[in-house]
């Protein structure tokens, strides 16, 4: 059973609000009922939900300004889908409805069967909606990890530094990193959610040296422990230092260096958690190893200049792979947005790596087109939020259900909105501007030339002339000749000039990518 919601319903219609009380009774869900502007004002702070139930008929309605802001407001803290019951004959509906800026209007009176539906598919969306601003979270913190670097002037700054990330990241109140055999472990960082804490190897009420029995088990297993209450107990753990997860912290050729301890939530990480802290293990023993690399180094230089070179080259290897390697995975978790509609990673891969060969033939700097290629791929993330009966059609769409469809430029920048990572700022410019057309003719704002963001208009490109070479169950796949014929007429319409000058010049470089990626499958699903 999925978790209870809560849902907000603003009326003071006895009747609706029973109707409304008999639907939402067996679904499990909490509900709570204000009937005026100022008793819901005053309520802010506990009005945290996922679904607002607005009946136009209340006093609220009849206020556009007062409506307008206390959505707002209310979308601001707990971004709640909204469900608008209004009257067919209401001459204000059309006001009402540019301040309530519904997800759903259903006409009064309804059937309790209509409504059970559309309150079962927005909270649907609003579920999957959560989940993808989770997945961006972790996302932005797999692509600091790939990146991390600072100032720092020790290795065990690093490690501190590395140590409070992953406690801010995963919320658990104590993470510590323990380094050095099995039988003699040194604690190297600690991060605690009381400042000062330092409890070292023993917390109050705990058995004599706990960590280090946990960082011996852990070296002789070799592998990921996780402990929850129950097993905790009956394995003697003291409950205070339970659930509990350790990660091994591995250099490059399989030998255990130290272990990545984390407790104190009241319940295991999330599978998204996990694997920030996996890839968090793997960058403290990065660090690590570069530090012992380091050391090693100093102590050659004295006796062997003359290979001094060639190390340095290695170490610089191992960085790249790293690095690289991270990267990858930061890839990975963008193409999922992807499978949805019916894509696979081919798309995305071919249409970032054309994306940033565009980029460059037109001067864009080294470090913008690195973001480009991580943050392309999330151009359609907005699709997440279109109905599996629109995203998912086999024919040609209504033009009700085009302008559904058109919706996702913009569910796409509310996702990847309000992000400080430069990484997140990219990819909501591109999903909210992929769409638009240099002659302003586009969708969701209707831009036009210089004020749709270049990168935008780079994705554009990259993304149609993907589109247009590769095969789909309803149309066979264009010639790259009459792809590139398409393009070139769209110059000034569709495409920025500038951009269609930058393709031109780079098509064999383009085309060199599109075998690399050549594979023998069915055609895709729309």
């Amino acid at each position: 059973m999925s978790t209870p919601s809560r849902i907000l319903l603003v009326c003071h219609d006895a009747d609706v609000t029973q109707a409304v009380t008999l639907v939402l009774q067996p679904m499990g869900h909490g509900l709570t009922r204000v009937a005026t502007a100022n008793e819901l004002t005053s309520r802010y702070a506990d009005l945290r939900t996922e679904l607002v139930v607005l009946d136009a008929d209340s006093a609220l309605c009849r206020d556009a300004a007062l409506l307008a802001d206390v959505l707002g407001r209310l979308r601001a803290t707990s971004r709640p889908q909204v469900l608008l019951l209004v009257r067919g004959d209401d001459s204000l509906r059309e006001r009402i409805g540019q301040a309530a800026l519904p997800d759903e209007t259903l006409l009064k009176p309804f059937d309790r069967i209509d409504l059970e539906i559309r309150i079962r598919a927005l909270l649907r969306v609003q579920r999957v909606a959560a989940q993808s601003l989770r997945d961006c979270d972790i996302l932005n913190s797999l692509f600091e990890l790939s990146t991390f670097s600072g100032v720092w002037s020790s290795t065990d700054d690093v490690l501190l530094a590395l140590a409070r990330r992953v406690a801010e990241w995963t919320g658990l109140a104590h993470v510590v990193v323990t380094l050095g055999p099995g039988n003699q472990p040194r604690i190297t960082a600690e991060a605690h959610k009381q400042e000062g804490l330092g409890w070292g190897r023993n917390g109050p009420g705990w058995g004599p040296s706990l960590l280090d029995r946990r960082h011996a088990e852990l070296v002789l297993r070799g592998d990921l422990l996780l402990l929850d209450e129950a097993e905790g107990t009956l394995a003697g753990e003291d409950p205070s230092s339970l659930p509990y997860v350790g990660v091994p912290l591995r250099s490059q050729n399989g030998e255990v260096l130290g272990v990545l301890h984390a407790w104190g939530e009241g319940h295991l990480p999330s599978g998204a958690n996990l694997r920030v802290m996996r890839v968090a293990a793997e960058r403290i023993s990065t660090e690590i190893q570069i530090h012992t690399s380091n050391r090693r180094l100093e102590e050659m230089v004295e006796t062997r200049t003359a290979d001094l070179t060639a190390a340095l080259d290695r170490l610089r290897g191992v960085n790249a792979q790293l690095l690289e390697g991270s990267r990858d995975t930061v890839m990975r978790l963008a193409r999922a947005a992807e499978y949805r509609d019916g894509d696979t990673g081919e798309h995305v891969d071919r249409m970032s790596s054309y994306s940033q060969v565009i980029a460059r033939q037109m001067g864009m700097p080294a470090e913008e087109q690195g973001l480009l290629k991580l943050a392309a791929p999330m151009h359609d993330v907005g699709k997440i939020g279109i109905r599996d009966s629109i995203l998912l059609k086999q024919g040609r769409l209504t033009q009700d259900e085009y302008e559904q469809m058109k919706e996702h430029p913009t569910i796409g920048a509310r996702i990847l909105g309000g992000s400080r990572a430069k990484l997140l700022q990219m990819a909501e410019q591109i999903a909210y501007s992929h769409h638009e057309r240099w002659d302003g003719t586009g969708y969701p704002r209707g831009l036009a030339g210089s004020d749709i963001p270049l990168v935008g208009r780079i994705v554009a490109l990259a993304d149609v002339f993907d589109a247009l070479t590769t095969p789909r169950v309803y149309k066979d796949a264009w010639s790259v000749d009459d792809a590139v014929q398409h393009i070139q007429r769209e110059r000034g319409r569709h495409f920025d000039p500038q951009v269609v000058a930058a393709f031109e010049q780079c098509l064999d470089r383009l085309l060199e990518i599109r075998a690399t990626y050549l594979y023998d499958s069915q055609p895709l699903s729309p």
